[in-house]
């Protein structure tokens, strides 16, 4: 699905809050308290957050991307693509921004986390490249175990 992508502002986190209900990731993590509102201001207030609009300016795809996340390096911290717009590439193309975006700023390394539980975003970014690298327990949440994953820089090999 063709998409523009927009920097985030936060008279639109309504929407954007949307484009995560009925995934893993916001029933694990955001369905009770602020700390996805939390997460979605802070990314706008760093200029972080990038949105996927579609043609009919509907927020479809919210992406948090850092570049002094993990050890100072690049770190996707949130991905989402709204339920009836999933499967049609949206999500592929966000990473593949993501990557672009980190290799032009000649980073060395790219890293991403994700649940065990979301073994569709275990494909996905392994199919992009990212290795998984260790299983961290309970570092977000107790009783849910994180998959980190790292893509080297491949214009820099």
């Amino acid at each position: 699905m063709k998409f523009t992508l927009v920097k985030g502002v936060p008279e639109r986190l309504e929407e954007y809050r949307e484009v995560f209900y009925g995934s893993k990731l916001y029933d694990a993590y955001f369905a009770e308290g602020d700390s996805l509102n939390e997460n979605l201001l802070r990314a706008m207030a760093d200029g972080d957050l990038y949105v996927a609009m579609s043609p009919g300016d509907e927020a479809v795809g919210v992406m948090y991307m850092t570049r002094n996340g993990l050890a100072g390096l690049p770190y996707l911290n949130l991905l989402g693509v709204k339920k009836k717009y999933r499967d049609q590439g949206i999500g592929t193309d966000l990473v593949k921004i993501f990557i672009g975006v980190m290799e032009e700023k000649n980073y060395p390394n790219m890293f991403i986390m994700t649940s065990q539980f979301n073994t569709g975003a275990k494909r996905l970014y392994q199919s992009l490249g990212f290795q998984p690298k260790c299983l961290l327990h309970d570092v977000i949440r107790k009783g849910v175990s994180e998959w980190l994953f790292m893509r080297p820089n491949r214009k820099l090999a």
